[in-house]
């Protein structure tokens, strides 16, 4: 072994006696600030800085907290994160607290880019890191680095082998939701992560950073605290499980506290979206984004120029959900105690990018979205420079429900309204009720809800259990299948045809597929059971179909091959749907804004939950229609039966110069009974004629009445 060999082994065990020191008991962010050099090629070198980035002093000095298991940071890119949260901490923990340390990144790609690219340069461009390097090659590699004192770094990426076994006092995970979930971690990725720190109890830490890259799935959630994030998963879900820290500026003009908040909200002279979609083309974007590149102070709407962002993020604070902030800046208030101390920055305060170049890009995606109709750019740009989930263009008109307001009529409650033709009920099924709505239809399908309603006890009294018992289907007979509604003369007019749900959705799963089949089967039966009483003629069951280049509806009859689980044989006639191509067309009609061929009328008296129901979904990237989180949509879903009724009945095809029999005027429609019809109907006393107008003697007729 050579001299030089020698020195080698010596310099090695001299720089292992360093993990015998006990550690140093200073601010991360000091620690970082004292040995850590930045060398980015083409643009700044020098020592970390953390007075040019004051709003990441706080989380980084939380990663050394005993009372946290981990810190959660949501900020815009260009904030300076990466470099204070990951090699900040790297070099803290080299240099003052050493410890096992994992950091992760988004894949192998990424996690090999992160170590050559970002810790190799920063360990070299740092002469206190530097001398903590092995000697060996063999403990400097691209995915482990093993130092002097025995402190080792590992990189990786989401994956089952990644998260087993082996236990770290240090996670690091950076750009969380750019990660793709992987099956069998037990949980989310971060909680998988977590448990590596587990059995080090205080002494471990978990620190998790990224721009939020998810879309808001319930475009009506408002948040139910001040900090609240929307419920849209990926790192703002973990924020929502912190103590939830915003940063606040204090006003340079009136002094009163505000949040620099997520999103574009400050910028109050910013017009909305809809106005600048109808000027953006024209739009001298640069020009325009300079103009309004100046904040409001909600207080007393003070303006605050770029130029003072500076002095307000170095005086700025941050403020846990729960507590306020004094006139003089002091939090007070009673602490939270989650075990995430979790962050959330708005774009607003990135110490890398101005106001303008913020409004700009968001300018630039806006006109991409007017010129081609793509939400790519628009969406990229409000993740990494507002630090804003994304709120669809269609999601925003989804939970918009002020043009369903704006449809509803006086017209009353079962009383059928001049221009209905005919009646089609519609029931959507469900493990404890039956849901109901009856809609009328006139010429060229303009529509009018005359009836929604649900169904939840049998006339004994019991609870409705459409899965469970067969009987309790026969409340649809006098309820739905034989009911009546009054004309303003006092005649009435019977539902046409009925539509069920037959509960075996397309997309069911595990244990609600289990409920669902046995729903099936009990419609099945239901259905047998009307044919044999003579009305099966007046009645279909419904399904959703698995394709989506399905027609829009078609008529099939299930066998046992396939369907053996709701005791299907090939004898019972099933509408399959494809939904998606009929709400399309339904979303649609719901834009019409002036009565006529295929408008919907809603009435006044319908409740606010029902109107709701109707805009309970939105149309995916991959062209289905989804639920917006745990909204409920059976009036939306009946609409969606009521549309593919119609089409099986040939409704798209009438000619309404000569309708048929049931979509004739009230005066010529076999449909049109009176009462004492009606009672003799129920009593299964005689079947009518079409009832007389009031103005003529009323006669009963032979069976065969038209339908």
């Amino acid at each position: 072994m050579g001299v030089a060999e020698y020195a080698d082994i010596h310099a090695d065990l001299a720089g292992s006696l360093d993990a015998l020191n006990r550690p140093r008991r200073i601010p991360v962010s000091q620690g970082a600030a004292e040995t850590l050099h930045l060398d980015d090629k083409g643009g700044y070198s020098g020592p970390w800085r953390a007075d040019e980035v004051p709003y990441m002093i706080e989380p980084m000095d939380m990663l050394a907290s005993r009372q946290h298991q981990a810190v959660c940071f949501v900020g815009p890119a260009r904030s300076g994160k990466t470099a204070a949260l990951v090699l900040g901490w790297i070099a803290h923990a080299l240099t003052n607290d050493p410890g096992r340390m994992m950091v992760m990144h988004m894949s192998q790609e990424k996690a090999d880019l992160l170590s050559k690219l970002d810790i190799d340069t920063a360990i070299d461009a740092s002469p206190a890191l530097l001398a903590l390097k092995s000697s060996s090659r063999h403990d400097d590699t691209i995915r482990l680095k093993i130092f002097r004192h025995g402190m080792a770094i590992r990189l990786a990426w989401p994956s089952r082998s990644e998260m087993a076994g082996t236990t770290y006092r240090y996670v690091a995970m950076t750009d969380y939701d750019r990660y793709t979930e992987q099956r069998g971690m037990g949980g989310s990725i971060f909680d998988s992560a977590s448990k590596r720190t587990q059995t080090l109890m205080s002494r471990g830490m978990v620190l998790v950073e990224s721009s939020p890259e998810r879309t808001i799935s319930d475009p009506r959630w408002s948040p139910a605290s001040p900090h609240e994030a929307p419920p849209c998963g990926g790192i703002l879900g973990i924020y929502n499980r912190s103590d939830r820290r915003r940063f606040y500026w204090r006003c340079p003009h009136c002094g009163e506290w505000f949040e620099a908040a997520p999103g574009l909200k400050l910028f109050s002279r910013l017009p909305g979206l809809d106005t600048l979609r109808s000027m953006v083309r024209t739009l001298d974007i640069r020009q325009f984004a300079a103009d309004h590149a100046r904040i409001t102070c909600p207080h007393y709407g003070c303006e605050i120029e770029h130029e003072q962002k500076f002095v307000m993020n170095t005086a700025g604070v941050w403020v846990p959900e729960g507590q306020n902030i004094d006139a003089k800046g002091a939090v007070c208030g009673p602490a939270p105690t989650a075990s995430i101390a979790g962050y959330w920055l708005g774009g607003v305060a990135a110490a890398y990018q101005s106001w303008q170049s913020l409004l700009e890009n968001y300018l630039q995606g806006v006109r991409e979205l007017e010129l081609t109709g793509k939400e790519e750019t628009l969406e990229a740009k409000t993740y990494v420079d507002q630090a804003m989930p994304y709120l669809s263009v269609s999601a925003r008109k989804a939970g918009d429900i002020d043009h369903i307001d704006a449809r509803q009529e006086d017209y009353p409650r079962y009383i059928i309204p001049a221009g209905v033709r005919g009646l089609l009920a519609l029931v959507d099924t469900q493990k404890w009720s039956f849901e109901v709505a009856v809609i009328g239809h006139g010429v060229d399908n303009e529509r009018w809800l005359i009836d929604r309603f649900s169904i939840l006890e049998t006339p004994a009294g019991e609870k409705i259990q459409p899965p469970v018992y067969i009987e309790h289907w026969d409340v649809l007979l006098d309820r739905v299948i034989n009911a009546t509604y009054k004309l303003p003369d006092g005649r009435e007019m019977r539902v046409h045809f009925t539509a069920i749900d037959s509960g075996g959705h397309h997309d069911a799963r595990s244990k609600k597929q289990a409920d669902q089949s046995e729903s099936t089967r009990r419609a099945y039966d239901f259905w047998r059971k009307q044919r044999r009483a003579g009305l099966g003629h007046r009645l279909r069951l419904l399904k959703g179909a698995s394709s989506a280049t399905a027609p829009l509806v078609h008529e099939s009859y299930p066998e046992a091959r396939k369907d053996r689980h709701a005791g299907a044989r090939g004898d019972i006639p099933v509408l399959m749907l494809n939904v998606d191509r009929l709400k399309d067309a339904l979303d649609l009609d719901l834009q019409r804004e002036v009565p006529g061929p295929s408008y919907i009328h809603l009435p006044a008296w319908l409740p606010k939950h029902y109107r709701e129901e109707i805009k309970a979904e939105q149309k995916g990237q991959d062209g289905r229609w989804h639920k917006i989180g745990s909204r409920r949509n059976e009036t939306w879903d009946h609409l969606t039966y009521d549309s593919a009724l119609w089409l099986h009945l040939g409704g798209d095809k009438v000619r309404w110069e000569a309708p048929p029999a049931w979509l004739r005027d009230w005066d010529a429609n076999p449909e049109i009974i009176t009462a004492e019809q009606r009672r003799a109907l129920k009593a299964g006393q005689v079947s009518p004629k079409r009832a007389a107008p009031s103005n003529q003697n009323t006669t009963f007729g032979k069976p065969g009445w038209g339908l």
